[in-house]
Parts: structure tokens; C-alpha cells; sequence
């Protein structure tokens, strides 16, 4: 357990994305192997597709080889997706490595219900945030790290940010062998039969928020640096556009760090409200995102805009994923956490392949800014529903403070005061508390 504590943070933190890949994934594709914006959209769509056409005989395999060598599997098949799509000769090779990376994140994202269970084992069912946080924050460290230096490599040597790719999936497989669910629930089968799983309106209402919000963001953030890069490529020649893009990457990557160590302390503040805040700020970013195209008085000012709402959608995906997981895995026993992970993954994956399918066929004729706007009105969809989910939160939540002479008590939003004798204080809440505490 001592091991699994010291290794969680590091292994779930590098294993966040394919490192260095996530820098110059679409210049490695446009530059190195030759795709146009169609295909590099389409490789994320068709592998997308598949994966999802794959959710239920995956979640057989998870809940047949278990928790535990579900994690290591996932980083097998990061490493092994990583291999493909550096090596990759054709379109089909990286289309099977865009694949195996999508079903891999589907078994490495286990790993959290493994957190779960093993903090309810240590009696510290309330870390989970702040275990995650540790975990964003280090891959936000190692990623703004990489930012600085991945456009000087790939300026160097085109291949050379993809070798560093492989090396640190083989150190998250090596890693793997750490991450242990020492719970009872690591291979437990529930006979469908007997007892069918039912999800709570919270949940399902969870289910569609995480999904909108994840895939918005995910598309976001690869298509707007898509965007970006299209943009400069107008103005500035390979080499410059390359070191702009890459300047632009790592002042978001700062700003992902920061937002990840100061969590922590938003969520004490805010609570459930963050489930309003964080898309809000995702329509903020894709309509600053939107203004800054339309500028042509000023080059600087332009791609500072443009950059702006990209660092937003950068500084609010990992808060909203911690903060969604973590209420998920309380709503939900211990035995269906394999079927409500890959329910929420599933669910995102199908937003973002309708979104990338669509995307693909835009960009056949259309200009790529017509994607920003199709992910805006996405994120306002979202902002709606999670108005509603904060609704149902705030009224079902029940919390209990005893204290020496007063007793408060905190019902969704409305607070209750009780003296020794039990009487209301509060004189506005109609509400007949008994019993005792």
C-alpha cells in the first residue's frame, strides 16, 4: 500500500496523455507524415468509432482480468499505440495507433476506481481530490516542461520529441506494477440476474455533463490548436510558426499548473459551484477564441486572443475531470465503479467522435473556424445541464456539524441551526427535523 501511495501520483500524472505527443502531434502529422486537416481530424474520429463500437466486450474484459491488470494493460497499450504512430509508414498503421491509444485510456482510466477503493482502506475516503490533484498537477509540471523544449526538438529532429514519447510509456508500464486495488472489489462479478444496476438521476445527469463538458474541451483543445496553427501558417513561415505555436502550448501548460495546485483551495471555496464556473469558462474561451480570429489591425494582438481562450481550456479540463470522477465514485457502490467509468468514458468518446465526424466533413469545404462555433454551442448545451446537475447536488446534500452547545445542520443550501433542546433557530425553515444526534 506504502508503494501504491508513493507511485499513484507519478504513474497516474505521465500517463495522462502520450508526453511530447501532445506538443507537436498535429505539426508531426502535417509535417512529417503529409496529412491535410481533414485526415488528421479523421484519425481521431474513426478510432473514436471503433473504440466505441468496443465498450461493452472491454468492459467484459475489465471486469474479467480485474482493476489491477486492467491498469497495466492500458499502459501496454499506450506504449504500444506510441510505437505505432512514430513508425507508422501509412494512414492505416497510425489509424490502428490512434486506436489502441483510445482503448488503452479505457483501461488505464480503472486506475482511479483503484484510488477509490484502497484510500477507503487507509480511512481516507475524502483524499481522492487531493490524491488527483497531486496527479494533474505533476502531469501539468511535466507538460509545461515539455512545452518549452518540444518545438526547439522538433525543429532539431522531427522524430526526436516521438522517441521521448515511447521512453516515457515504457517507464508508465514499468509503473504499472505498482498500482494495486488491494480491495475486494478488484475482480468482483455482479450477477446481472440477481441485482441490475440502476442509475440515480444524479448520475445519469452526471453521465451527460462529464461527457459534453470532456468532449467540448477535448475538442477544444485539439482542433483549436489546429486552428491556431492554421492561422499562423497565413502569416508566418514553418520554422516561426512552429515556435509560436509552441510558445503559445507552454504559457497554457503554466497556466495548467497553476490551476491543478490551487484546486485545492477553489474547491473549499466554491464546492458544488464548480460544476457552473468551469463550463462557463468554456463558452468564455471558445468566444474569445472566435473575437480574436476576426482581428486583422494586429497580428500580436490577434494570436494573443486566440491564445487566451486556448489557455482557458487548458486551466479548467483537469479541476472539472477530478471534481467529476470524485462525485461519481461517491454516488455509486463499489461493485458497478468498472460499469460507471467506462459509462462516462463511453459517453465522451461518442461526443467526441459525432463532433470529430462532423469536423471531418466541415473541413472538406469549409474553413476550420466553423469548428470553434459548433464547440461553442456544444458548451452552452453544457452550461445548462450542469446548472441542472448543481440543482439536484445542492438539494440533496446533507451535512452534519456537532459541536459543544449548538448543532448545525447543512440540508443542500439552507442551513439549520439547533440548540441543546433540539429547537430551530432558524425561524425561516419550515421543515420538522426529529430524531436525534
Amino acid at each position: 500500500m506504502k508503494k501504491f501511495n508513493k507511485t499513484f501520483p507519478w504513474f497516474s500524472g505521465l500517463s495522462g496523455d502520450l508526453l511530447f505527443w501532445f506538443a507537436i502531434d498535429t505539426l508531426f502529422l502535417k509535417i512529417v507524415k503529409g496529412f491535410n486537416p481533414a485526415q488528421i481530424v479523421s484519425l481521431t474520429s474513426i478510432s473514436l468509432i471503433v473504440v466505441i463500437c468496443l465498450q461493452m466486450p472491454l468492459l467484459k474484459i475489465i471486469k474479467k482480468i480485474g482493476n489491477t491488470n486492467s491498469v497495466r494493460l492500458g499502459a501496454f497499450l499506450l506504449l504500444l499505440s506510441s510505437i505505432l504512430i512514430t513508425f507508422g509508414g501509412n494512414y492505416v498503421v497510425i489509424v490502428i495507433g490512434k486506436i489502441f491509444y483510445e482503448i488503452a485510456f479505457t483501461f488505464r482510466d480503472i486506475a482511479n476506481a483503484i484510488l477509490k477503493n484502497n484510500l477507503e482502506l487507509q480511512n481516507r475516503n475524502n483524499d481522492y481530490i487531493k490524491v488527483q490533484t497531486k496527479a494533474n498537477t505533476i502531469y501539468a509540471m511535466a507538460t509545461m516542461i515539455i512545452s518549452f523544449i518540444a518545438s526547439i526538438m522538433f525543429n532539431f529532429n522531427n522524430y526526436l520529441p516521438m522517441l521521448l514519447t515511447i521512453l516515457f510509456c515504457l517507464i508508465c508500464f514499468i509503473l504499472s506494477f505498482n498500482i494495486r486495488d488491494f480491495s475486494s472489489y478488484d475482480k468482483i462479478e455482479v450477477k446481472t440476474t440477481k441485482r441490475k444496476i440502476k442509475f440515480s438521476k444524479v448520475i445519469v445527469i452526471l453521465i451527460i455533463s462529464y461527457g459534453l463538458f470532456m468532449g467540448a474541451i477535448k475538442c477544444g483543445q485539439n482542433n483549436g490548436k489546429l486552428f491556431i496553427q492554421e492561422e499562423l501558417f497565413k502569416d508566418f513561415n514553418a520554422e516561426s510558426a512552429v515556435l509560436i505555436l509552441g510558445t503559445i502550448t507552454c504559457i497554457s501548460r503554466i497556466a495548467r499548473v497553476f490551476s491543478n495546485v490551487g484546486f485545492n483551495k477553489i474547491y473549499s471555496k466554491f464546492k458544488e459551484k464548480v460544476e457552473i464556473i468551469l463550463p462557463l469558462l468554456l463558452v468564455i474561451s471558445f468566444m474569445i477564441m472566435i473575437i480574436g480570429s476576426f482581428i486583422t489591425s494586429s497580428l500580436m494582438l490577434k494570436f494573443v486572443i486566440i491564445g487566451l481562450g486556448y489557455i482557458i481550456i487548458l486551466l479548467i479540463r483537469d479541476p472539472f475531470k477530478t471534481y467529476m470522477q470524485d462525485l461519481a465514485l461517491k454516488n455509486i457502490e463499489p461493485e458497478y465503479q468498472k460499469t460507471l467509468i467506462t459509462t462516462m468514458e463511453a459517453f465522451r468518446k461518442t461526443i467526441y467522435a459525432i463532433l470529430s465526424t462532423v469536423i471531418t466533413l466541415i473541413l472538406v469545404d469549409s474553413p476550420i473556424i466553423l469548428i470553434i462555433f459548433a464547440t461553442l454551442i456544444l458548451s452552452i448545451i453544457e452550461v445548462l445541464v450542469s446548472i441542472r446537475l448543481y440543482q439536484i447536488i445542492a438539494s440533496s446534500n446533507v451535512e452534519i456539524f456537532v459541536g459543544t452547545g449548538l448543532y448545525k445542520i447543512i440540508v443542500g443550501s439552507k442551513e439549520i441551526k439547533l440548540n441543546d433542546g433540539g429547537k430551530i433557530e432558524n425561524r425561516n425553515y419550515k421543515k420538522e427535523i426529529e430524531g436525534t444526534i
